[in-house]
């Protein structure tokens, strides 16, 4: 057992070392800071050009008093004297962005060389010229309209649990990406690994020496582990980007201290077990698989996007029984958990019981991936069917 043990360790380092890079995440860091710079540049420069008030030449305010036109975003400009030929010289020239004319209160016309985007805020603000004209005209009391548009202010009050704070439902929304994001990266690297050595026949000389459950496991270990650093290093930045907003007086330190302990430690532990119960079963699959570029079973990467989607009905009815059955459900509970515990109360066994399921499922996988990996990986020319699959999973 202690053999076996250090066997696993050494897979779990080579594989580790076979595929994370210090240099490369440094320097895969860099380029993002780089072009994230290049980008902000052109972003506030694109912004300063493109959301400087535009100025609207007015030739003619209809009924409306010139004094009410004035806009925060728009920049209207009194050209009622200036003749219609010299406002299409200017508008040509660009020293003017647009002409409006008012015919009535209920027609108006604007003339510009294209379309822009800041047209649909001079309509906004023009139908409330309009309206306060057609309020004035009818003699109603303007305070009688305002309340009356004003609706209800509705409180909530929650039976079964308080409001959840913004933090804890960030930080549940950040496990669910960062599951993704690390098995996604395994499933990369697994099917990198185990189909390659398997086309070279790498692998039928390892495991003679080797039990085939060692060396999976080492392979499990050591490509979850990439995932789990690349976490912890995000993870790091954005911890360290947050206490840069605080320099610039974001109240990012308030919402952090808002995070629920309980939450974190649980997000926290359903992240770890749900990578691990991923990569095994990719694991399973990459062994049946003899090239990529031609396997049907690729297409299986999808499947940990169908939790998520999921987890959106979460926001319809969180206490739904179908809901509250897919928050325990090993395959399902990594992403409706997270949800379901930041919108309504979780009765305390329920994560005990969904986090001892994984753990449960995490060791059966590992124990099918090993079976089905020494099996399969002697297999060449033909892949395995489900059936066959699900022979062995049934094996364990």
């Amino acid at each position: 057992m202690n053999n076996d043990l250090k066997i696993v360790w050494e897979v779990t380092k080579w594989e580790f070392n076979r595929f994370f890079k210090w240099m490369d995440l440094i320097k895969g860091l860099l380029f993002f800071m780089f072009f994230g710079l290049i980008g902000g540049v052109i972003g506030y420069w694109l912004a300063s050009d493109t959301f400087t008030p535009p100025d609207i030449a007015v030739a003619n305010y209809g009924l409306f008093d010139p004094s009410s036109f004035e806009h925060s975003d728009l920049n209207f400009i009194d050209h009622t004297a200036t003749d219609p030929d010299t406002l299409g010289q200017k508008l040509t020239q660009g020293t003017i962005s647009a002409i409006l004319t008012i015919h009535s209160a209920d027609d108006a016309s604007i003339r510009v060389p294209s379309d822009r985007a800041w047209i649909f805020i001079l309509e906004q603000f023009l139908n409330e010229l309009r309206r306060d004209e057609k309020i004035a005209g009818s003699g109603v009391d303007p305070e009688w309209i305002s309340a009356l548009q004003a609706g209800i202010g509705l409180s909530r009050e929650f039976d079964k649990a308080g409001t959840s704070a913004a933090a804890d439902k960030i930080v549940a929304g950040i496990a669910i990406f960062l599951v993704l994001m690390a098995v996604f990266m395994g499933f990369a690297y697994q099917f990198t690994a185990i189909t390659a050595e398997k086309q070279q026949r790498i692998t039928e000389q390892v495991i003679s020496a080797i039990r085939p459950q060692a060396w999976i496991d080492g392979k499990i270990l050591g490509i979850s582990g990439i995932g789990m650093i690349y976490i912890l290093f995000y993870g790091s930045m954005g911890i360290a980007g947050a206490f840069l907003l605080m320099q610039f007086g974001i109240p990012i330190g308030s919402a952090l201290t808002q995070i629920n302990p309980v939450f974190l430690i649980t997000f926290i532990l359903i992240v770890l077990l749900g990578i691990l119960m991923w990569n095994s079963f990719y694991a399973a699959i990459a062994a049946t698989i003899d090239d990529p570029n031609t396997s049907q079973k690729t297409g299986w990467m999808t499947m940990p996007i169908y939790p998520v989607m999921l987890a959106f009905f979460v926001l319809i009815n969180p206490d739904s029984v179908p809901i509250t059955v897919l928050g325990i459900i090993p395959f399902t509970s990594y992403a409706v958990l997270p949800a379901r515990m930041v919108m309504t109360h979780v009765a305390w066994w329920e994560p005990v019981l969904a986090i001892l399921l994984l753990m449960i499922t995490v060791h059966l996988f590992r124990i099918a991936a090993g079976r089905i990996f020494s099996t399969a990986i002697m297999m060449v020319g033909k892949e395995p069917g489900l059936k066959e699959m699900l022979y062995w999973f049934r094996r364990v």
